[in-house]
């Protein structure tokens, strides 16, 4: 592995450690024998996955089975999932200049039934220069995800916003112009282990911040949020 690793001195952002748990625990519902995690990294969420699973990623210098994941660094390198399987793409579109073209390389690799889950980046209006740095083409609104996962015959369960605590920081931040050197302090960094008390506050509120949405979707108040988060089932046959 190389650059996608990250160091032992380096804090998980308690907005990853909780966008890790909130998934988990959605992804742990549908008890899938195989997962595959596309745009894996370092494998952070890979880890916490059971089953078969597919670490993904193009940064990865070769493929290789590291801690029983298998690591591949070619979506081609996949082997065929069935209805039991799974594929998650968290904060991986948004990097895509053709979303359309890479999300049909990886239906391809699914059965009809097969659990899909996306996460992206929320609001094109909050684009800004720590989109620009992580080399983001866009971000998305529900319609605009909707649409795509539409035109790829993706069959949506669920399709909602989340963090709406971090939008509206985000939103502030913008419009008081509160910018940041993000390229000389490093986009993540995070002070506090994730045993410190003001990782640990920031977790939990953005926890309940995530089932609040969840909630509110359940009775169609789709409440914005920094990111945007859609449940599905392939169509592919």
């Amino acid at each position: 592995m190389d650059l996608t690793e990250k160091t032992s001195n380096e804090n998980r952002h308690p907005w990853e450690l909780s966008r890790a748990h909130c998934i988990l625990n959605i992804v742990k519902k549908h008890d899938l024998t195989s997962v595959a995690d596309i745009g894996a990294g370092d494998r952070f969420f890979a880890s916490k996955l059971h089953g078969n699973v597919y670490a993904i990623d193009a940064g990865y210098e070769k493929s290789e089975i590291v801690d029983g994941i298998y690591c591949l660094n070619d979506i081609s390198e996949l082997p065929k999932l069935d209805e039991k399987s799974g594929v998650i793409l968290m904060d991986v579109l948004e990097h895509i200049e053709n979303d359309a073209d890479f999300l049909r390389q990886i239906l391809d690799k699914t059965a009809k039934g097969t659990f899909v889950l996306i996460t992206v980046p929320a609001f094109q209006f909050l684009f800004s220069e720590h989109d620009e740095f992580l080399k983001h083409h866009r971000r998305y609104n529900r319609k605009h995800l909707l649409s795509l996962l539409a035109s790829q015959n993706i069959c949506v369960e669920k399709c909602r916003y989340f963090y709406t605590s971090l939008f509206f920081a985000r939103l502030a931040g913008l419009l008081f112009k509160k910018k940041k050197n993000e390229e000389s302090v490093g986009i993540g960094a995070w002070r506090f282990s994730e045993k410190h008390l003001i990782t640990r506050i920031i977790y939990s509120v953005l926890n309940i911040d995530f089932c609040l949405c969840s909630l509110f979707a359940k009775l169609h108040i789709y409440l914005p949020g920094l990111s945007l988060l859609a449940i599905c089932k392939s169509e592919k046959s």
